[in-house]
């Protein structure tokens, strides 16, 4: 589900320099974190509908869906899409229980495509049953020229424990000079300085600033959770 949009481009350098196969796409960190920074890899996601992941001392069970609804194919159409993760371990006491959902619409009129209600993704939380004080936010954004280059940007912000961390999608690709139109990662920031970033292509890996308060590397890891499990409708195959 995680194909990137320059998988073209990587075909025609596969051609061109007759090697067997290419290094896996990797995202472009900013640079305050590609040192002295600590690595969490996100293991077991894979691409299933459900399954058990390990994140360092924490693991849970993740189970998802998307739909796809077309009226009067191919007019309109409606997508949507549930993430469920439960998060136990580390520092941790009980179970964490996140429900996430994503809705997006699309107008089609002949060659034109347009989004009167673009993608949004969001969650509620749960500790050990009760309803837990937090909110992950996610929406697509289309202004700017990220949106005249279709783009497919994503902003957002989780409030959690005290700490309020943002989120913006990155299509930087390391050693590249193109942006992948869909995000190869996500970059978490704390009053505009980047704390953390999630690699979600292929097996996830998180990496967080070593400064970082407990707080925030909570909510990051909890944001990584729910990007690397989310089936993206910029990635999907429906």
């Amino acid at each position: 589900m995680r194909h990137l949009a320059m998988a073209g481009l990587a075909g025609l350098l596969l051609t061109a320099s007759g090697c067997a196969s290419l290094p896996e796409a990797q995202m472009e960190l900013p640079s305050n974190l590609q040192s002295a920074a600590e690595t969490v890899t996100i293991s077991g996601i894979g691409g299933g509908r459900r399954g058990a992941y390990l994140a360092g001392p924490y693991s849970g069970q993740f189970a998802r869906s998307e739909t796809r609804l077309a009226f009067f194919d191919p007019l309109f159409e409606m997508r949507g899409g549930s993430t469920k993760f439960t998060l136990q371990g580390g520092e941790l006491e009980g179970v964490f229980d996140a429900k996430c959902t994503m809705r997006e619409r699309a107008i089609t009129l002949g060659d034109i495509s347009f989004k009167p209600k673009k993608m949004a993704y969001g969650c509620d939380f749960l500790h050990e049953g009760r309803t837990f004080p937090a909110r992950f936010e996610l929406q697509e954004i289309s202004e700017g020229v990220g949106g005249m280059l279709s783009k497919r940007e994503r902003r957002g912000e989780i409030a959690m424990d005290r700490a309020i961390v943002q989120i913006r999608s990155s299509h930087r690709i390391v050693g590249s000079a193109f942006d992948s139109a869909a995000p190869i990662g996500y970059v978490f920031e704390a009053d505009g300085v980047p704390i953390g970033a999630v690699d979600i292509n292929g097996a996830p890996v998180l990496t967080m600033n070593a400064s970082s308060d407990i707080a925030q590397r909570r909510a990051m890891l909890v944001s990584a959770l729910a990007l690397s499990i989310f089936w993206d409708p910029a990635n999907s195959d429906l």
